[in-house]
């Protein structure tokens, strides 16, 4: 079974290529799956991928899912605090946040302290490539005893776009400057070559589809076959 490696599919529509492509990953060994939202606010576009969800849980109890939600902060159907708290309620294993979807840091901590508060374990932050303020990041981590941290490999809200070395320089800053961070996933742009050139323990899962991508969910199939080969 894979722990490594999470499908994304964030490009995917929900229909029967998604189910065929879903079903044939889960029944052959890949049971964690990354799910991403976002509320046109902080993204772009508007990502509400419940029938993903659902979907995936169908297929066995044994499905992970972790999520990746980004969503400013408000009253808004998919505000960070309503998809956190329903993901909460559907079991994720890991939800990841971003910074800037509050107006402070202050206020994400208090985000975190409210709904989190039964389970911190859960809590994650997102790095992102065009948050500059590093350091700002790192010191904030230190200050919660951040565990989960997602670094994006490229900008959030779209898939197939080019990996950044940044994104492994960042890791390292993380890992360097805060100690309680112990779950790294890597998401976005990867290929096999630049997962072959990432420093090995580097991170502990990675997430993407277009690494894996095929129009034959047959060979969608394969192509994470020989990936499990070089994680």
């Amino acid at each position: 079974m894979s722990e490594v490696f999470l499908p994304s599919m964030i490009e995917v529509e929900f229909g029967d290529y998604y189910k065929r492509c879903a079903e044939l990953l889960f029944n052959n060994g890949f049971k964690s799956f990354h799910i991403d939202f976002g509320d046109n606010k902080l993204i772009g576009r508007e990502l509400e991928c419940w029938d993903k969800v659902y979907y995936l849980q169908s297929l066995g109890k044994d499905i992970r899912l972790t999520a990746h939600i980004m969503s400013m902060s408000g009253n808004h159907s998919l505000s960070v605090e309503n998809i956190a708290n329903r993901c909460l309620e559907e079991g994720f294993e890991i939800i990841y946040i971003h910074s800037r979807s509050f107006q402070n840091f202050d206020k994400l901590i208090k985000f975190k302290e409210n709904i989190f508060k039964e389970a911190p374990h859960i809590f994650g932050m997102v790095s992102e490539l065009e948050d500059e303020k590093n350091q700002n990041l790192i010191n904030l981590a230190n200050d919660i005893s951040l565990v989960n941290l997602l670094q994006m490999g490229v900008p959030i809200g779209r898939g197939g776009q080019k990996f950044s070395w940044y994104a492994a320089d960042r890791i390292e800053d993380f890992k360097l400057n805060c100690s309680t961070v112990s779950n790294i996933e890597l998401d976005g742009g990867l290929t096999i070559d630049i997962i072959k050139k990432l420093k090995k323990g580097i991170v502990n899962r990675l997430a993407g589809w277009s690494i894996i991508s095929d129009l034959n969910p047959k060979n969608v199939l394969s192509k994470a076959y020989e990936l499990e080969k070089v994680l």
